[in-house]
């Protein structure tokens, strides 16, 4: 009896033995499949972040194209007022340089008129002079 007894409490041994295998397993398994899902989610995170990260940096790219060209457009605007500016000027300081040049021609003329009706009165006073000598 004694040796079924025995056998008895082996096969009971085995049993639980193959019953916490099986339990191993199975929490085994679980383990997988929890970080299978859990890995997977994660995957599925960073892709998503990905995703918005690449939007994120288009938009920041475009935003700064759109920064650039409207810099440009100001700039060519300022550019071609400053252009614009310095036609005028330069007109301006040409009818300066031409209106200076006649006043200087004028009092030339004038001087020169002047010189020559002095000069006329002169040779009349040193007639008149020599007449009267």
């Amino acid at each position: 009896m004694q040796c079924e007894a025995e056998v008895r409490e082996l096969k009971r041994t085995i049993q639980a033995l193959r019953d916490e295998l099986e339990l191993t397993q199975r929490d085994k398994e679980d383990a997988v499949q929890a970080a299978a899902v859990t890995a997977s989610q994660e995957i599925t995170q960073l892709k998503v972040t990905i995703v918005a990260l690449r939007d994120a940096l288009e938009n920041a790219f475009m935003e700064r194209e759109n920064q650039v060209q409207t810099t440009l457009a100001g700039s060519a605007a300022e550019i071609a007022l400053l252009k614009d500016t310095v036609a005028n000027l330069r007109e301006m300081l040409e009818l300066a340089q031409i209106e200076k040049e006649s006043a200087v021609q004028q009092v030339q003329q004038t001087a020169n008129m002047e010189i020559a009706q002095l000069q006329a009165a002169i040779q009349a006073i040193r007639e008149q002079l020599e007449k009267s000598l």
